[in-house]
Protein backbone atom coordinates (compact mmCIF):
# COMPACT_ATOMS: atom_id res chain seq x y z
CA UNK A 1 0.00 0.00 0.00
CA UNK A 2 1.03 3.29 -0.77
CA UNK A 3 0.14 5.87 2.02
CA UNK A 4 -0.96 9.32 0.55
CA UNK A 5 -3.08 11.79 2.57
CA UNK A 6 -6.26 11.04 1.00
CA UNK A 7 -5.48 7.34 1.77
CA UNK A 8 -4.64 8.35 5.21
CA UNK A 9 -8.06 10.70 5.45
CA UNK A 10 -10.33 7.19 4.33
CA UNK A 11 -8.84 5.47 6.80
CA UNK A 12 -9.38 7.71 9.93
CA UNK A 13 -13.16 8.02 8.80
CA UNK A 14 -13.31 4.23 7.85
CA UNK A 15 -11.82 3.47 11.20
CA UNK A 16 -13.84 5.57 13.25
CA UNK A 17 -17.05 4.34 12.05
CA UNK A 18 -16.38 0.86 12.95
CA UNK A 19 -15.90 1.67 16.43
CA UNK A 20 -18.77 3.13 16.85
CA UNK A 21 -21.73 1.09 18.73
CA UNK A 22 -23.49 0.33 15.08
CA UNK A 23 -21.27 1.52 12.80
CA UNK A 24 -21.79 0.40 9.27
CA UNK A 25 -19.77 2.16 6.34
CA UNK A 26 -20.54 2.49 2.77
CA UNK A 27 -17.46 3.20 0.50
CA UNK A 28 -18.63 4.74 -2.84
CA UNK A 29 -15.47 4.64 -5.40
CA UNK A 30 -14.92 3.16 -9.09
CA UNK A 31 -13.19 -0.12 -8.93
CA UNK A 32 -9.51 0.59 -8.02
CA UNK A 33 -9.90 2.90 -5.54
CA UNK A 34 -8.73 0.81 -2.98
CA UNK A 35 -12.00 0.94 -0.64
CA UNK A 36 -11.23 -3.07 -0.02
CA UNK A 37 -7.91 -2.71 0.93
CA UNK A 38 -8.68 0.62 2.99
CA UNK A 39 -11.38 -1.26 4.64
CA UNK A 40 -9.09 -4.31 6.10
CA UNK A 41 -6.41 -1.96 7.00
CA UNK A 42 -9.27 -0.19 9.32
CA UNK A 43 -10.82 -3.43 10.80
CA UNK A 44 -7.21 -4.84 11.41
CA UNK A 45 -6.78 -1.42 13.47
CA UNK A 46 -9.73 -1.63 15.20
CA UNK A 47 -9.42 -5.21 15.68
CA UNK A 48 -12.11 -6.81 13.91
CA UNK A 49 -11.80 -10.08 11.59
CA UNK A 50 -12.65 -8.99 8.09
CA UNK A 51 -15.27 -12.05 6.46
CA UNK A 52 -16.08 -12.32 3.05
CA UNK A 53 -18.42 -14.47 0.73
CA UNK A 54 -16.98 -16.69 -1.62
CA UNK A 55 -18.71 -16.30 -5.17
CA UNK A 56 -19.33 -19.06 -7.46
CA UNK A 57 -21.74 -20.54 -10.15
CA UNK A 58 -23.57 -21.92 -7.83
CA UNK A 59 -23.87 -19.33 -5.30
CA UNK A 60 -27.45 -18.69 -3.86
CA UNK A 61 -29.81 -17.00 -1.32
CA UNK A 62 -29.32 -20.60 1.49
CA UNK A 63 -25.39 -19.99 0.61
CA UNK A 64 -25.71 -16.61 2.11
CA UNK A 65 -27.50 -17.31 4.53
CA UNK A 66 -25.13 -20.21 6.04
CA UNK A 67 -22.41 -17.82 5.98
CA UNK A 68 -24.37 -15.40 7.72
CA UNK A 69 -25.24 -17.77 10.38
CA UNK A 70 -21.53 -18.47 10.59
CA UNK A 71 -20.79 -14.97 11.43
CA UNK A 72 -23.46 -14.10 14.08
CA UNK A 73 -22.69 -17.58 16.16
CA UNK A 74 -18.68 -15.86 15.26
CA UNK A 75 -19.72 -12.82 17.39
CA UNK A 76 -22.19 -13.79 19.60
CA UNK A 77 -20.45 -17.01 20.86
CA UNK A 78 -16.71 -16.77 20.22
CA UNK A 79 -17.03 -12.60 21.02
CA UNK A 80 -14.44 -12.19 17.99
CA UNK A 81 -15.44 -8.64 16.23
CA UNK A 82 -16.49 -9.07 12.90
CA UNK A 83 -16.23 -6.72 9.37
CA UNK A 84 -18.60 -8.24 7.02
CA UNK A 85 -17.07 -6.93 3.67
CA UNK A 86 -19.22 -7.11 0.57
CA UNK A 87 -18.62 -5.65 -3.14
CA UNK A 88 -21.51 -4.93 -5.57
CA UNK A 89 -19.98 -7.02 -8.02
CA UNK A 90 -20.63 -10.38 -4.93
CA UNK A 91 -24.19 -9.16 -5.29
CA UNK A 92 -25.33 -12.32 -7.89
CA UNK A 93 -29.07 -11.64 -6.97
CA UNK A 94 -30.71 -8.55 -5.65
CA UNK A 95 -32.22 -10.65 -3.15
CA UNK A 96 -29.34 -10.51 -0.88
CA UNK A 97 -30.05 -7.31 -0.70
CA UNK A 98 -33.06 -7.86 1.77
CA UNK A 99 -30.97 -9.47 4.52
CA UNK A 100 -28.26 -7.16 3.63
CA UNK A 101 -31.09 -4.16 4.30
CA UNK A 102 -32.44 -6.06 7.73
CA UNK A 103 -28.47 -6.13 8.97
CA UNK A 104 -28.10 -2.11 8.74
CA UNK A 105 -31.66 -1.65 9.55
CA UNK A 106 -32.34 -3.84 12.83
CA UNK A 107 -29.15 -5.37 12.88
CA UNK A 108 -30.89 -8.73 13.07
CA UNK A 109 -32.41 -11.00 10.62
CA UNK A 110 -35.76 -12.89 11.43
CA UNK A 111 -35.88 -16.00 9.62
CA UNK A 112 -32.41 -16.66 9.51
CA UNK A 113 -31.90 -19.17 12.75
CA UNK A 114 -34.52 -21.75 13.78
CA UNK A 115 -35.64 -21.43 17.10
CA UNK A 116 -33.60 -23.54 18.89
CA UNK A 117 -30.49 -22.32 17.56
CA UNK A 118 -31.97 -19.11 19.23
CA UNK A 119 -32.18 -20.91 22.33
CA UNK A 120 -28.92 -22.26 21.94
CA UNK A 121 -27.60 -18.20 21.38
CA UNK A 122 -29.42 -17.13 24.45
CA UNK A 123 -27.83 -19.56 26.21
CA UNK A 124 -24.52 -18.36 25.09
CA UNK A 125 -25.49 -14.95 26.51
CA UNK A 126 -27.13 -15.66 29.60
CA UNK A 127 -24.12 -15.38 32.10
CA UNK A 128 -23.61 -11.54 30.38
CA UNK A 129 -26.79 -10.85 30.56
CA UNK A 130 -27.19 -11.58 34.18
CA UNK A 131 -24.23 -9.80 34.86
CA UNK A 132 -25.54 -6.93 33.45
CA UNK A 133 -28.81 -6.74 35.28
CA UNK A 134 -31.15 -8.43 31.80
CA UNK A 135 -34.48 -9.77 32.72
CA UNK A 136 -33.94 -13.94 31.60
CA UNK A 137 -37.40 -13.50 29.70
CA UNK A 138 -37.46 -14.11 26.07
CA UNK A 139 -38.13 -10.07 25.05
CA UNK A 140 -35.10 -9.29 27.30
CA UNK A 141 -32.75 -11.21 25.56
CA UNK A 142 -33.20 -10.66 22.48
CA UNK A 143 -33.15 -7.38 22.37
CA UNK A 144 -29.57 -7.78 24.31
CA UNK A 145 -28.70 -10.17 21.78
CA UNK A 146 -29.21 -7.65 19.11
CA UNK A 147 -27.61 -5.21 20.59
CA UNK A 148 -24.39 -7.21 20.82
CA UNK A 149 -25.19 -8.12 17.07
CA UNK A 150 -24.70 -4.57 16.55
CA UNK A 151 -21.63 -3.91 18.11
CA UNK A 152 -19.78 -7.12 17.32
CA UNK A 153 -20.56 -7.44 13.47
CA UNK A 154 -20.33 -4.52 11.64
CA UNK A 155 -21.32 -3.87 7.97
CA UNK A 156 -19.28 -2.52 5.23
CA UNK A 157 -20.09 -2.04 1.51
CA UNK A 158 -17.92 -1.51 -0.97
CA UNK A 159 -19.90 -0.24 -3.93
CA UNK A 160 -19.48 2.08 -7.30
CA UNK A 161 -21.71 4.67 -8.55
CA UNK A 162 -21.21 4.33 -11.85
CA UNK A 163 -23.84 3.19 -14.03
CA UNK A 164 -27.87 2.94 -12.69
CA UNK A 165 -27.46 0.01 -10.31
CA UNK A 166 -26.40 1.62 -7.06
CA UNK A 167 -28.99 4.61 -7.63
CA UNK A 168 -31.86 1.70 -8.06
CA UNK A 169 -30.80 -0.40 -5.22
CA UNK A 170 -30.65 2.86 -2.71
CA UNK A 171 -34.03 3.83 -3.34
CA UNK A 172 -35.41 0.04 -3.14
CA UNK A 173 -33.15 -0.59 -0.33
CA UNK A 174 -33.50 2.83 1.76
CA UNK A 175 -31.43 1.23 4.79
CA UNK A 176 -28.30 0.87 2.42
CA UNK A 177 -27.80 4.67 2.83
CA UNK A 178 -29.83 5.93 5.84
CA UNK A 179 -28.10 3.25 8.67
CA UNK A 180 -24.54 3.68 6.97
CA UNK A 181 -22.17 6.50 7.21
CA UNK A 182 -21.24 7.45 3.54
CA UNK A 183 -17.22 7.37 2.53
CA UNK A 184 -17.16 8.81 -0.63
CA UNK A 185 -13.63 8.06 -2.61
CA UNK A 186 -12.60 10.57 -5.11
CA UNK A 187 -10.75 10.44 -7.78
CA UNK A 188 -6.72 10.20 -6.94
CA UNK A 189 -5.08 13.73 -6.81
CA UNK A 190 -2.19 14.69 -8.56
CA UNK A 191 0.49 14.08 -5.56
CA UNK A 192 -1.11 10.86 -4.91
CA UNK A 193 -0.86 9.16 -8.05
CA UNK A 194 2.96 10.86 -8.45
CA UNK A 195 3.74 8.85 -5.04
CA UNK A 196 1.90 5.43 -6.03
CA UNK A 197 4.15 5.50 -9.43
CA UNK A 198 6.56 6.40 -7.90
CA UNK A 199 6.44 3.60 -5.53
CA UNK A 200 6.07 0.87 -8.23
CA UNK A 201 8.61 1.95 -10.51
CA UNK A 202 11.45 1.71 -7.78
CA UNK A 203 9.82 -1.48 -6.27
CA UNK A 204 11.60 -4.78 -8.04
CA UNK A 205 12.70 -2.46 -10.77
CA UNK A 206 16.03 -1.45 -11.36
CA UNK A 207 16.66 2.02 -13.64
CA UNK A 208 19.93 3.39 -14.39
CA UNK A 209 20.13 6.72 -12.96
CA UNK A 210 16.73 5.58 -10.68
CA UNK A 211 16.88 8.87 -8.47
CA UNK A 212 16.47 11.34 -11.20
CA UNK A 213 14.62 8.53 -13.54
CA UNK A 214 11.68 8.28 -11.50
CA UNK A 215 10.29 10.68 -10.41
CA UNK A 216 10.19 12.16 -13.88
CA UNK A 217 8.47 8.99 -15.04
CA UNK A 218 5.88 9.46 -12.34
CA UNK A 219 4.88 13.02 -13.22
CA UNK A 220 4.85 12.19 -16.77
CA UNK A 221 2.26 9.13 -15.86
CA UNK A 222 0.51 11.15 -13.60
CA UNK A 223 0.05 14.04 -16.28
CA UNK A 224 -1.19 11.62 -18.69
CA UNK A 225 -3.98 10.40 -16.02
CA UNK A 226 -4.69 13.40 -15.27
CA UNK A 227 -5.27 14.85 -19.07
CA UNK A 228 -6.93 11.70 -19.89
CA UNK A 229 -9.63 12.08 -17.14
CA UNK A 230 -10.14 15.78 -18.30
CA UNK A 231 -10.31 14.14 -21.88
CA UNK A 232 -12.79 11.89 -20.72
CA UNK A 233 -15.21 14.82 -18.82
CA UNK A 234 -14.90 17.04 -22.32
CA UNK A 235 -16.46 13.60 -24.21
CA UNK A 236 -18.99 13.23 -21.52
CA UNK A 237 -19.86 16.68 -22.18
CA UNK A 238 -19.77 16.82 -25.79
CA UNK A 239 -20.35 13.37 -27.01
CA UNK A 240 -22.70 12.19 -23.84
CA UNK A 241 -21.21 8.71 -23.71
CA UNK A 242 -18.91 8.27 -20.76
CA UNK A 243 -14.96 6.98 -20.50
CA UNK A 244 -14.06 6.15 -16.80
CA UNK A 245 -10.56 6.62 -15.83
CA UNK A 246 -10.03 4.78 -12.16
CA UNK A 247 -7.41 4.36 -10.27
CA UNK A 248 -7.05 1.04 -11.37
CA UNK A 249 -6.40 2.52 -15.27
CA UNK A 250 -3.69 3.94 -13.42
CA UNK A 251 -1.68 1.15 -11.96
CA UNK A 252 -2.19 -1.15 -15.23
CA UNK A 253 -0.28 1.80 -17.01
CA UNK A 254 2.45 1.75 -14.90
CA UNK A 255 2.15 -2.45 -15.07
CA UNK A 256 2.35 -2.37 -18.62
CA UNK A 257 5.75 0.48 -18.27
CA UNK A 258 7.11 -2.27 -15.98
CA UNK A 259 6.33 -5.32 -18.73
CA UNK A 260 7.31 -3.39 -21.67
CA UNK A 261 10.49 -2.25 -20.24
CA UNK A 262 10.91 -5.71 -19.22
CA UNK A 263 10.07 -6.81 -22.74
CA UNK A 264 12.73 -4.64 -24.59
CA UNK A 265 15.18 -5.08 -22.19
CA UNK A 266 14.78 -9.16 -22.91
CA UNK A 267 15.20 -8.17 -27.04
CA UNK A 268 18.43 -5.75 -26.54
CA UNK A 269 19.97 -8.40 -23.90
CA UNK A 270 19.15 -11.08 -27.02
CA UNK A 271 20.92 -8.70 -29.40
CA UNK A 272 23.25 -7.92 -27.35
CA UNK A 273 24.09 -11.72 -26.65
CA UNK A 274 24.00 -12.39 -30.63
CA UNK A 275 26.80 -9.57 -31.23
CA UNK A 276 28.76 -11.57 -28.25
CA UNK A 277 28.82 -14.66 -30.10
CA UNK A 278 28.87 -13.21 -33.91
CA UNK A 279 32.30 -11.77 -32.14
CA UNK A 280 33.48 -14.88 -30.40
CA UNK A 281 32.76 -16.62 -33.39
CA UNK A 282 34.52 -14.28 -35.91
CA UNK A 283 37.43 -14.10 -33.70
CA UNK A 284 37.85 -17.97 -33.03
CA UNK A 285 37.25 -18.37 -36.78
CA UNK A 286 40.39 -15.86 -37.67
CA UNK A 287 42.61 -18.06 -34.97
CA UNK A 288 41.18 -21.01 -36.46
CA UNK A 289 42.38 -20.02 -40.14
CA UNK A 290 45.63 -18.84 -38.73
CA UNK A 291 45.90 -22.02 -37.54
CA UNK A 292 45.08 -23.71 -41.00
CA UNK A 293 47.54 -21.67 -42.75
CA UNK A 294 50.28 -22.71 -40.06
CA UNK A 295 49.00 -26.21 -40.35
CA UNK A 296 49.01 -26.50 -43.87
CA UNK A 297 52.34 -24.93 -44.53
CA UNK A 298 53.69 -27.70 -42.48
CA UNK A 299 51.54 -30.21 -44.74
CA UNK A 300 52.97 -29.05 -48.02
CA UNK A 301 56.65 -29.64 -46.28
CA UNK A 302 55.53 -33.19 -45.07
CA UNK A 303 53.95 -33.58 -48.85
CA UNK A 304 57.35 -32.80 -50.53
CA UNK A 305 58.98 -35.18 -47.93
CA UNK A 306 56.83 -37.99 -48.57
CA UNK A 307 56.71 -37.30 -52.14
CA UNK A 308 60.85 -37.66 -52.43
CA UNK A 309 60.33 -40.91 -50.02
CA UNK A 310 58.14 -42.26 -53.05
CA UNK A 311 60.72 -41.77 -55.38
CA UNK A 312 62.97 -43.82 -53.44
CA UNK A 313 60.50 -46.24 -53.08
CA UNK A 314 59.39 -46.78 -56.43
CA UNK A 315 63.21 -47.72 -57.03
CA UNK A 316 63.44 -49.78 -54.45
CA UNK A 317 60.50 -51.59 -55.46
CA UNK A 318 61.34 -51.94 -59.17
CA UNK A 319 64.91 -54.02 -57.67
CA UNK A 320 62.48 -56.12 -55.27
CA UNK A 321 60.36 -56.70 -57.88
CA UNK A 322 63.24 -58.23 -59.89
CA UNK A 323 64.53 -60.18 -56.67
CA UNK A 324 60.80 -61.22 -57.03
CA UNK A 325 60.41 -62.62 -59.88
CA UNK A 326 63.98 -64.69 -59.06
CA UNK A 327 61.91 -65.51 -56.09
CA UNK A 328 58.88 -66.61 -58.04
CA UNK A 329 61.10 -68.83 -60.38
CA UNK A 330 62.72 -70.27 -57.68
CA UNK A 331 58.99 -71.21 -55.22
CA UNK A 332 57.91 -72.71 -58.80
CA UNK A 333 60.59 -75.44 -59.12
CA UNK A 334 59.98 -76.06 -55.22
CA UNK A 335 56.56 -76.27 -56.00
CA UNK A 336 57.08 -79.00 -58.86
CA UNK A 337 59.34 -80.87 -56.30
CA UNK A 338 56.89 -80.41 -53.38
CA UNK A 339 54.13 -82.13 -55.84
CA UNK A 340 56.13 -85.10 -56.79
CA UNK A 341 56.72 -85.41 -53.47
CA UNK A 342 53.02 -84.92 -52.24
CA UNK A 343 52.38 -87.68 -54.66
CA UNK A 344 54.97 -90.14 -53.36
CA UNK A 345 53.59 -89.45 -49.64
CA UNK A 346 50.05 -90.23 -50.89
CA UNK A 347 50.92 -93.37 -52.33
CA UNK A 348 52.56 -94.42 -49.17
CA UNK A 349 49.86 -93.57 -47.32
CA UNK A 350 47.24 -95.66 -49.45
CA UNK A 351 49.75 -98.69 -48.78
CA UNK A 352 49.57 -97.85 -44.88
CA UNK A 353 45.68 -97.67 -45.29
CA UNK A 354 45.92 -100.75 -46.95
CA UNK A 355 48.28 -102.40 -44.40
CA UNK A 356 45.79 -101.44 -42.12
CA UNK A 357 42.93 -102.65 -43.27
CA UNK A 358 44.52 -105.98 -43.75
CA UNK A 359 46.09 -105.95 -39.80
CA UNK A 360 42.67 -104.84 -38.46
CA UNK A 361 41.49 -108.20 -38.54
CA UNK A 362 43.98 -108.98 -36.44
CA UNK A 363 43.59 -106.56 -33.62
CA UNK A 364 40.07 -107.20 -33.65
CA UNK A 365 40.82 -110.91 -33.35
CA UNK A 366 43.10 -110.11 -30.16
CA UNK A 367 41.02 -107.91 -28.80
CA UNK A 368 38.15 -110.96 -28.88
CA UNK A 369 40.94 -113.24 -27.80
CA UNK A 370 41.65 -111.18 -24.79
CA UNK A 371 37.90 -111.29 -24.13
CA UNK A 372 37.98 -114.98 -24.02
CA UNK A 373 40.65 -114.54 -20.98
CA UNK A 374 39.34 -115.11 -17.25
CA UNK A 375 40.88 -114.96 -13.91
CA UNK A 376 40.49 -118.88 -13.66
CA UNK A 377 42.04 -119.40 -16.38
CA UNK A 378 45.21 -117.25 -15.52
CA UNK A 379 45.70 -118.55 -12.07
CA UNK A 380 46.11 -122.04 -13.69
CA UNK A 381 48.45 -120.59 -16.08
CA UNK A 382 50.45 -119.02 -13.15
CA UNK A 383 50.53 -121.91 -11.10
CA UNK A 384 52.22 -124.45 -13.50
CA UNK A 385 55.91 -124.80 -12.98
CA UNK A 386 56.20 -125.04 -16.64
CA UNK A 387 54.36 -123.93 -19.47
CA UNK A 388 53.02 -125.90 -22.26
CA UNK A 389 54.53 -125.52 -25.57
CA UNK A 390 53.94 -122.19 -27.30
CA UNK A 391 52.85 -120.50 -23.93
CA UNK A 392 56.48 -118.73 -23.79
CA UNK A 393 56.41 -116.73 -27.08
CA UNK A 394 52.72 -115.54 -26.11
CA UNK A 395 54.28 -114.68 -22.31
CA UNK A 396 57.74 -113.13 -24.04
CA UNK A 397 55.31 -110.55 -26.57
CA UNK A 398 53.27 -109.88 -23.51
CA UNK A 399 56.31 -108.65 -21.97
CA UNK A 400 57.80 -107.08 -25.33
CA UNK A 401 54.67 -104.99 -25.33
CA UNK A 402 53.21 -103.98 -21.88
CA UNK A 403 56.33 -104.40 -19.82
CA UNK A 404 58.66 -102.89 -22.28
CA UNK A 405 61.60 -105.84 -21.29
CA UNK A 406 63.60 -106.84 -24.13
CA UNK A 407 65.98 -109.34 -22.35
CA UNK A 408 64.26 -111.24 -20.22
CA UNK A 409 61.26 -111.84 -21.73
CA UNK A 410 61.98 -115.37 -22.13
CA UNK A 411 62.14 -116.45 -18.90
CA UNK A 412 58.93 -118.10 -16.73
CA UNK A 413 59.75 -116.36 -13.61
CA UNK A 414 59.57 -113.08 -14.83
CA UNK A 415 56.23 -113.70 -16.93
CA UNK A 416 54.58 -115.43 -13.99
CA UNK A 417 55.75 -112.03 -12.08
CA UNK A 418 53.57 -110.05 -14.70
CA UNK A 419 50.74 -112.40 -13.98
CA UNK A 420 50.52 -112.21 -10.05
CA UNK A 421 47.79 -109.99 -10.25
CA UNK A 422 45.77 -111.46 -12.52
CA UNK A 423 42.79 -108.57 -12.74
CA UNK A 424 45.64 -105.84 -13.35
CA UNK A 425 46.83 -108.45 -15.95
CA UNK A 426 43.83 -109.04 -17.65
CA UNK A 427 43.54 -105.26 -17.54
CA UNK A 428 46.35 -104.23 -18.97
CA UNK A 429 45.77 -106.67 -21.79
CA UNK A 430 42.19 -104.89 -23.09
CA UNK A 431 43.43 -101.32 -22.32
CA UNK A 432 46.34 -102.11 -24.86
CA UNK A 433 46.56 -99.87 -27.88
CA UNK A 434 48.10 -101.47 -30.90
CA UNK A 435 47.82 -98.46 -33.12
CA UNK A 436 50.35 -96.82 -31.13
CA UNK A 437 53.10 -99.89 -30.90
CA UNK A 438 56.58 -98.34 -31.35
CA UNK A 439 58.62 -99.64 -34.49
CA UNK A 440 61.02 -101.13 -32.45
CA UNK A 441 58.91 -103.25 -30.86
CA UNK A 442 57.39 -104.31 -33.98
CA UNK A 443 60.49 -105.58 -35.38
CA UNK A 444 61.20 -107.42 -31.89
CA UNK A 445 57.72 -109.33 -32.46
CA UNK A 446 58.82 -110.30 -35.90
CA UNK A 447 60.68 -113.46 -35.22
CA UNK A 448 57.99 -114.72 -33.02
CA UNK A 449 54.78 -113.96 -35.74
CA UNK A 450 56.99 -115.60 -38.23
CA UNK A 451 57.38 -118.82 -36.35
CA UNK A 452 55.43 -121.61 -37.35
CA UNK A 453 52.24 -121.99 -35.17
CA UNK A 454 52.20 -118.65 -33.83
CA UNK A 455 48.25 -117.86 -34.43
CA UNK A 456 44.88 -117.72 -32.86
CA UNK A 457 43.89 -120.54 -34.57
CA UNK A 458 47.21 -122.26 -32.52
Amino acid sequence: LVFFQDAVKHVARCSRVLRQPRGNAMLIGVGGSGKQCLCRLSSFICGYEVKQIQVTGSYGVEDLKENLRDYYKLAIVKQIPVTFLMTDGQIINDQFLVYLNAMLAAGWISDLFPKEDIDTLFNALRGEAKAACVPDNPESMFEFLVKRCRSMLKVVLAFSPVGDTFRVRARRFPGLINCTAIDVFHPWPRDALESVAERFLSADFELENAEVIVPALAKHMAEEHLSVTDASTNYQKTQRRFNYVTPKSFLELISFYKDLVSVKRGEIQMQIDRLDVGLSTLRKTAGDVAELQVDLTHTMEKVEEKKAATDVLIKDMGVQRAEAEVLAEGASKTAEFAGVESAKAFKIQTEANKELAQAEPAMLAASAAVDCLNKAMLSELKGLQKPPGGVENVTACCLILIKHDYKNNMKWDVAKKMMNNVDAFIQELKDYDGATMPENEVEKLRPFIEMEGFNFEA
